[in-house]
């Protein structure tokens, strides 16, 4: 399977930070999978770019049996947030031509943050004549974690296309992957997904990288640490993570001098700590830098206790922090200043460590006190805590699920992506007439869709529109939407009453002149859906059809399509799946064009759509005129 990756994160050799990716490629490589890897060109470690890389669009190069497209990213990453919005935009353009360059893949991972990683990632997916299957993983949710700590305003225009770039990334997704159980309860209530079309893949521990007791006596003799009680914190130095709250606990913590806070990484906010703590004069705190990433499991090993703290914000209660996995596997007890999935699964479900409240240096400190206390209790939080990784999250474990993933995504979209027509440039087309009509469409009928709403809801009340899960292309579900026609009624068993009684004057007239319709322009809008195409039937169906019918999943569904101009309802359901069929081996842009001129010429002429509704017509506008309810 050839598998590319879009990660602008992805690690350089011996540069410190987050390896998941680097490990699954080496993992996926090894199993004998072509992998391929965009990644942008800054040391996110240091901002800054090295010097082979400088006044380079793009460079190729070789990580083990991993290929990896090194792309530009502007300089002006750590220059506020307005550098860093150019930095991610560089890369945009940059890994999207390097997308254009990487040979046909069977599926690509555009994983975020940042979110526009999603845009390179759907140019590698779609844009090429044998399209790929696209999986979006979500590591952090984006811009949620932003507003939620005040990096971004709810309500500024920035914030409002981030969200509705992260609507977009989900729905032309395949598939999307999560890490906590978490991120995919807040898609699913957010509607940007539906649970059977999220993966969970958690982080988990590199068991060949971190060992318990690897080399950290030396490294302790060599770093000064002595015989002190080491609370260690690594990884990033940024606004989100709080560090002041361990110099507040550190403060608390004169009385101890056995006990060392010690702070490994860097970031934005790391000279500014550092600042604070020689102004505060705490001795009991150490600052170690950046550090390659052989040399972690020489850090985890030699500290008595693992710290992961962020900032108290009801975001961060959704999160697993990479560095909890790698306390875990060294035998490390934890202490966890964040709330909850994290406090689930490390204290509770693990039982491999400690919480403290965020943001509370005196309860952080309390629970320092605790873990230098009890020495047997810290060494049976760290071997629990390794039995938990080996039995349930080791990378190789986890390459091994997010893999099966993608066999079956490819087995389930194969056909799909690669048969029919509507494939390449020719695809690309159709979606951009489509999207650039639905807009138009909505522009121009939006009093007719204000007026209609305001009927629906004076005569039936909330919700004005019916939302209902239906299979689009390759069966991939998406929620279409459409006027709502019938009350919510419910007889004595409780049950909904025959719909001829829950329909009302209203909800007939719009079926009668296919007006509820109209709303399936947003669809048409978001990608989910096409002006022309097979009818999308119901979820359940998809297990009934014959190979042979199943094929109308081949193209997105469309609001109207060839069976609908040659009978509509007069045919029968297997003369309407043939016409579908026979749509998707010959269909063409002509072919679109033909298909919508006869439906609007039947619109006009009020064939295909009930002429009962026409007839009802003035009927209608009399009863709304003289206030009536009918």
């Amino acid at each position: 399977m050839k598998i590319l990756i879009v990660h602008q994160y992805y690690l350089m050799p011996g540069q410190p930070g987050g390896s998941r990716f680097n490990e699954f490629a080496r993992l996926w490589s090894e199993r004998g999978h072509d992998v391929t890897v965009i990644a942008g060109t800054l040391d996110y470690a240091t901002g800054k770019v090295p010097e082979r890389y400088r006044r380079v669009w793009l460079s190729r190069e070789e990580d083990g049996r991993v290929v990896v497209w090194r792309c530009h990213v502007p300089r002006s990453y750590r220059r506020g947030y307005v550098g860093r919005m150019w930095a991610f935009f560089g890369f945009t353009l940059s890994a999207a031509t390097a997308a254009l360059r990487v040979r046909n893949a069977d599926v690509v991972i555009a994983t975020s943050p940042p979110l526009v990683t999603a845009l390179p990632g759907w140019v590698a997916a779609r844009m090429r004549r044998s399209p790929a299957a696209l999986i979006f993983e979500i590591r952090d949710l984006w811009p949620e974690s932003a507003v939620t700590t005040g990096v971004l305003k709810a309500r500024s225009l920035l914030t409002r296309v981030l969200y509705g770039l992260e609507r977009w990334a989900c729905r032309s997704a395949d598939r999307i992957s999560v890490l906590t159980p978490a991120f995919r309860q807040d898609l699913v209530k957010r509607g940007l997904a539906t649970e059977q079309k999220i993966d969970v893949v958690p982080n988990g521990g590199d068991v060949e990288l971190f060992r318990p007791a690897l080399h950290g006596n030396a490294l302790r003799a060599q770093l000064g640490w002595g015989d002190r009680f080491v609370v260690m914190y690594a990884g990033a130095h940024g606004r989100a993570n709080a560090l002041g709250q361990l110099l507040d606990a550190a403060e608390r913590l004169r009385d101890r001098p056995e006990v060392l806070i010690a702070l490994v990484g860097d970031g934005p906010e790391r000279t500014a700590l550092q600042a604070e703590a020689r102004r505060r004069q705490l001795h009991n705190v150490t600052f170690c830098g950046p550090q390659p990433k052989e040399r972690m499991p020489d850090f985890v090993s030699a500290c008595n206790a693992g710290a992961a703290v962020l900032q108290d914000n009801p975001t961060f209660r959704t999160v697993y922090p990479n560095k909890v996995f790698d306390y875990m596997v060294c035998e490390r007890p934890t202490l966890l200043a964040i709330d909850g999935v994290a406090r689930q699964l490390v204290c509770e479900e693990a039982r491999a460590g400690i919480f403290a409240k965020p943001e509370d240096g005196e309860a952080i400190a309390e629970a320092i006190r605790q873990l230098a206390s009890d020495p047997a209790g810290c060494a049976e939080m760290g071997r629990r805590g390794r039995e938990w990784v080996l039995k349930n999250a080791t990378r190789d474990a986890l390459a091994g699920r997010y893999l099966e993933a993608m066999e079956e995504l490819r087995r389930q979209r194969g056909v799909a992506l690669r048969c029919g027509p509507q494939t390449g440039w020719r695809r690309v087309v159709k979606e951009v007439i489509d999207r650039t009509a639905a807009a138009l469409g909505l522009l121009c009928l939006w009093p007719l869709l204000a007026l209609l709403a305001t009927l629906v809801w004076a005569r039936m009340g909330r919700p004005i529109f019916f939302r209902q899960e239906r299979p689009g292309r390759g069966g991939s579900p998406f929620r279409l939407i459409k006027f709502r026609t019938m009350r919510e009624v419910v007889g004595s068993s409780r049950h909904h009453l025959p719909d001829e009684q829950r329909l009302t004057f209203v909800g007939r007239f719009l079926r009668a002149t296919s007006l509820d319709e109209l709303p399936q322009l947003w669809n048409v809008l978001w990608g989910e859906l096409s002006l022309v195409g097979p009818r999308p039937l119901l979820m359940q169906y998809l297990e009934r059809y014959t190979p042979e019918q199943a094929r109308r999943h081949e193209v997105k569904p469309g609001i109207t399509g060839w069976a609908q101009i040659n009978g509509r309802n007069a045919l029968s359901w297997e003369e309407k799946f043939s016409f579908d069929v026979w749509y998707v081996e010959h269909w063409s842009l002509g072919l679109d064009v033909r298909i919508l001129v006869r439906t609007l010429w039947r619109v006009f002429k009020q064939e295909g759509i009930s002429r009962e509704g026409y007839a009802t017509m003035p009927e209608f506008l009399g009863s709304l005129a003289e206030g009536k309810n009918p």
